[in-house]
C-alpha cells in the first residue's frame, strides 16, 4: 500500500521540508550568547580556609538569586536603557553555580551580540554594587569578562529541518492510511467476497497489449 502511493509520502516530505527551511532560515533570527563568570571569596580570619571555602559555596545560591532580583534587573535595564521588561530580561539570563566550587557562571542570550555582551557585564557590575549594600556580601570578583560573541549560538536550524523531514514522512504515511480507511471501493477479489458475499469465479488480469506488441 505504501509502495503503491510512494508519491504521497514524497510530496508530503518535500512540502514539510520546504516549510521547515522557510521557518528556520527566514523566520528565525540568529541568537548570540555572551558568558561571564564570577567567584565568591570569603576571607574570615576567625574561620579556617576550609570553612571559608564551604561558606563561599553556600553563598553561590544567594548570588544567583540576587542576579534575578528586581533590584539588580531594574538597574541593568535603567543603566543600558533597554526596551526589555524585567521578565523578558530574566528569560534571557541563565545563571548557576559550578558544582563543588564557589564559581558562578552567567549567560545572556540576545539577538544582538553587542547587547548580549553589555547585559552580561553590566549585570555583574550591578551585582557587585548591590552586594556592597549588605554586610558580608562584598566578596564577589569577576573571573571572566564577557566578550562579544561572533558566531551565533542558535537556533539549531539543521534540527528544525530534520524534524520537518521526519514529520513530512509521518504525515504522508498517515494520509495514505486515512485514505485507505475511508475508501470503500472494491479493488481486490477479497473485497468482493467480503463486501458482497459473492464467490469469485474468474479474474480478468490487467494485460498490457502495447508492451507485448513492442516485444514482437
Amino acid at each position: 500500500m505504501l509502495l503503491n502511493k510512494w508519491y504521497v509520502i514524497l510530496i508530503s516530505t518535500l512540502l514539510c521540508f520546504g516549510l521547515a527551511c522557510i521557518y528556520a532560515y527566514v523566520m528565525l533570527d540568529d541568537k548570540y550568547t555572551a558568558q561571564t563568570s564570577m567567584i565568591i571569596l570569603v576571607e574570615n580570619d576567625v574561620q579556617s580556609d576550609e570553612q571559608n571555602f564551604n561558606f563561599s559555596q553556600k553563598l553561590t545560591k544567594t548570588y544567583t538569586e540576587l542576579a534575578k532580583s528586581d533590584l539588580v534587573i531594574e538597574q541593568v535595564i535603567s543603566s543600558l536603557s533597554l526596551n526589555q521588561t524585567s521578565d523578558e530580561l530574566r528569560k534571557m539570563m541563565t545563571i548557576s553555580g559550578v558544582q563543588d566550587t564557589p564559581v558562578i557562571k552567567l549567560s545572556i542570550v540576545a539577538k544582538d551580540n553587542i547587547l548580549a555582551r553589555d547585559i552580561a557585564n553590566k549585570t555583574v557590575q550591578v551585582m557587585q554594587q548591590v552586594s556592597l549594600q549588605f554586610e558580608g556580601f562584598d566578596n564577589i570578583e569577576v573571573l571572566d569578562v564577557a566578550q562579544t560573541p561572533d558566531i551565533p549560538s542558535g537556533p539549531n536550524r539543521i534540527l528544525y529541518v530534520a524534524i520537518g523531514i521526519i514529520l513530512g514522512g509521518i504525515l504522508g504515511v498517515g494520509i495514505i492510511f486515512i485514505v485507505e480507511l475511508v475508501d470503500r471501493s472494491i479493488k481486490t477479489p477479497d473485497d468482493i467476497e467480503r463486501k458482497l458475499g459473492l464467490r469469485t469465479l474468474a479474474i480478468i488480469p490487467d494485460y498490457q497489449m502495447e508492451s507485448e506488441i513492442e516485444e514482437l
